[in-house]
């Protein structure tokens, strides 16, 4: 059996796609070593792993890291990279110190492209969101000289290389994070780019398993009512403007809306709830998701995955980074419909929601997608190509 390390970030839509592979490789009798930050210890156990704590080091920049300018993809490429800069030491020591016959490393923190040339072990790059076969961005948009905080990604990139003795590649290659073998959580129709050279691309299909989501008891009577369910994540929560449109929007409605607020807002912020609305900082996703009919969100990945597992069609608001690439795939593949976050009004939202549940194309859409994610036993067959590769 093999003594495998994952290496992963602080985010939540980073580790818990990794967590059933996790469960998967252990039952199967291999070990399973699992860096990452202490707020997941209990859940990396919890899989059967053995929790490996941050450096200080990496703690301190975590902390500490301020970007040097805003614009979205050089502060996300900045930040990969810095990243990386501050975690490989600890995790080449980590290495060194034990026999491990591969590495399981996040495509963004987890510094593939590095590692695969550092070590002499498989390393295998984990794509919590797409895998792609080229950057969102064109090549004319990478050239040195085209903006202050992409010339820091050169000056960072050109650090790295020259202290671990490793290639100077393009930009482009440490976002795609390519590696010898890469793990994706979906099914090769969603993830949409035809680039890939498939035969190095491991696909687990669908990650959520209906035994995973118990019954949410506490929700109030709906009867035949539809389920509408809100949620803009774990993260960027902060929208309690966004949260009393819902309650406008649906109050007067003959639907049932279960909304999650995150932590950042306090339900008293919100005033008087209507009657046929349910509201919670935290809810049980999954649970929910089992029942509802359309789900109002933020197009996370792990979040619409799960949504396709159940079938439900959804109304994507994308905000940030590959949530608009998600919310690209739900439109072509018309499992939902997509709006502009800063244009979202009362009608916009309630001509939406109302698209959803009376046009049936989105929920025949969503179903036969939910059916290939879940006829494959994608987790068995990944985890059988992890164990073949470390022998």
């Amino acid at each position: 059996m093999a003594n495998i390390l994952f290496v992963n970030a602080n985010l939540y839509g980073h580790i818990n796609p990794t967590l059933p592979l996790v469960r998967e490789l252990v039952k199967r009798g291999n070990t399973v070593d699992y860096f990452c930050s202490k707020q997941f210890e209990e859940k990396v156990i919890a899989e059967g792993a053995v929790f490996l704590n941050y450096s200080a080091e990496l703690d301190d920049f975590l902390a500490a890291y301020r970007p040097t300018d805003r614009h979205p993809f050089f502060m996300l490429m900045e930040y990969i990279l810095l990243y990386a800069e501050v975690m490989l030491p600890g995790v080449s020591e980590l290495i060194e110190s034990k026999e491990y016959d591969m590495v399981v490393c996040d495509s963004l923190f987890g510094a593939p492209y590095f590692l695969k040339q550092m070590i002499h072990i498989p390393v295998v790059s984990s794509h919590s969101s797409f895998a792609m076969s080229h950057t969102p961005v064109p090549d004319s948009m990478l050239e040195p000289g085209t903006h202050p905080q992409l010339d820091h990604c050169y000056e960072i990139l050109n650090r790295i290389c020259e202290k671990h003795t490793v290639p100077v590649t393009s930009l482009s290659d440490i976002f795609i994070s390519k590696s010898q073998w890469n793990v994706v959580y979906t099914i090769p129709e969603f993830n949409g780019d035809s680039g890939l050279e498939f035969s190095k691309y491991f696909f687990t299909g669908a990650i959520v398993k209906n035994e995973t989501a118990e019954d949410f008891a506490d929700i109030p009577q709906r009867d035949s009512r539809p389920l509408i369910y809100i949620s803009l994540g774990s993260v960027n929560t902060d929208f309690v403007d966004f949260y009393k449109m819902c309650l406008e929007t649906f109050k007067t409605s003959d639907v049932f809306v279960i909304m999650s607020i995150g932590k950042k807002c306090k339900i008293e912020q919100l005033g008087d709830i209507p009657s046929n609305f349910y509201i919670g900082n935290f809810l049980p996703q999954l649970a929910i998701l089992k029942k509802a009919d359309v789900f109002i969100t933020h197009a996370g990945f792990n979040s619409v995955n799960e949504a396709l597992s159940y079938g439900v069609p959804m109304y994507a608001f994308p905000m940030v980074n590959d949530q608009h690439m998600v919310a690209k795939r739900i439109k072509d593949l018309k499992l939902g419909i997509v709006g502009q976050f800063k244009e979202i009004s009362p009608q916009v939202l309630r001509d939406g929601a109302e698209e959803l549940l009376r046009e049936k194309e989105f929920k025949e859409n969503c179903i036969r997608i939910s059916k290939q994610l879940k006829g494959t036993e994608g987790l068995t067959l990944v985890a059988k190509k992890l164990e073949e590769i470390c022998l």
